[in-house]
């Protein structure tokens, strides 16, 4: 019978239940990244495909946001409310419709953020022109 204490302590510590830990956060941590999804406009960039070189023949709408955050559409000032129209009107005569928005630089991206959701309520296909 071995009645004495030892001398010295093992300073070592059981990894086992450390990997069982990690095991379940790297679990927990891959289902809900799952869950999380985007909420994005979908965005349509020009390209060098031959279906964007059809969209640069006809005739496109262009909606420009200036630095001050007035709206131009085709090249002349409008209000929100009658460019929301006007892009009614042209998607009944069509059955796709393309629209190109051109902000500037310091256009304030609340107003950019309301064209790009008016054409995707409307149904309308917007291409974003960046500098």
């Amino acid at each position: 019978m071995n009645l004495h204490k030892p001398r010295h302590v093992s300073g070592e510590l059981g990894m086992s239940s450390m990997a069982d830990i990690l095991f379940i956060l790297l679990m927990f941590f891959m289902m809900t990244s799952t869950l999380v999804a985007p909420s994005a406009l979908p965005l349509s960039l020009p390209g060098r495909s031959s279906s964007t070189n059809k969209l640069a023949q006809k005739r496109m709408t262009d909606i420009a946001i200036t630095k001050s955050g007035d709206y131009l559409l085709n090249g002349r000032s409008s209000e929100l409310p009658a460019i929301q129209a006007k892009l009614e009107n042209e998607k009944a005569g069509q059955d796709k419709l393309n629209v190109t928005v051109s902000p500037d630089g310091d256009a304030p991206i609340e107003n950019v953020v309301a064209i790009l959701d008016m054409t995707t309520n409307l149904g309308i296909d917007a291409i974003l022109t960046t500098e």
